[in-house]
């Protein structure tokens, strides 16, 4: 009787030991998985910062064009043309 006891007792203990041993090994590899994710994450976000500041540095540069470019004539406005065409148009057949 006294080694039955003692056998339901060591199976309760390797039983213990064994839930533990793959609750730990789950537990860790979720843990792993999480830091292997992160470290990525963050790799990646340092990577795109550094992209997106070295592309502010070249757009900075400002193209200076010559002054006969920046004094030429104003543009026309297009409304104004076309009203201009028609009066022509309708003088030309004499109705205006």
């Amino acid at each position: 009787m006294a080694r039955r006891v003692i056998a339901v007792l060591v199976l309760i203990v390797v039983a213990v030991i064994a839930i533990r041993l793959a609750v730990g090994l789950v537990v860790g590899a979720i843990t792993a998985v999480f830091w292997i994710v992160a470290l990525v994450a963050l790799v990646a976000g340092a990577l795109w910062a550094r992209s997106t500041l070295k592309s502010a540095k070249r757009d900075r540069a400002v193209k200076r064009g010559r002054r006969s470019e920046i004094a030429a004539r104003p543009a026309e406005d297009p409304v104004d043309a076309e009203l201009r065409r028609l009066t022509e148009q309708l003088r030309e057949q004499g109705r205006g």
